[in-house]
């Protein structure tokens, strides 16, 4: 699993609302990381593929916490999804428009 595989799962992931842009191209994505995760099953067992812990960071797309809470949930289904992703952090920064 690379940063730039990571990224391109991220772009499966799309912004609430009428634009439905994903996040990576609508500004959202503030910072991807991938770690080796030591605590999946079989790590550090010969032979067993590597795993990863995946965390991210995105800016709240508006003040709607159900529309926000629904993004992060998203995000975390779309990578869990992965067999070499065992878990995922997703941290939402406040709206920088909360009216909207």
């Amino acid at each position: 699993m690379t940063d730039d595989e990571l990224l391109s799962l991220l772009r499966d992931c799309y912004e609430p609302g009428v634009a439905r842009r994903n996040i990576v191209d609508a500004g959202l994505l503030r910072s991807a990381k991938l770690s080796r995760d030591d605590e999946a099953p079989g790590a550090g067992i010969a032979g067993v593929p590597l795993r990863f812990h995946a965390q991210i960071t995105i800016l709240s797309p508006g003040s709607d916490e159900a529309a926000n809470a629904q993004l992060a949930a998203q995000i975390e289904n779309r990578l869990l999804g992965v067999a070499a992703i065992t878990r995922v952090t997703v941290t939402r920064l406040p709206a920088l428009f909360p009216m909207l």
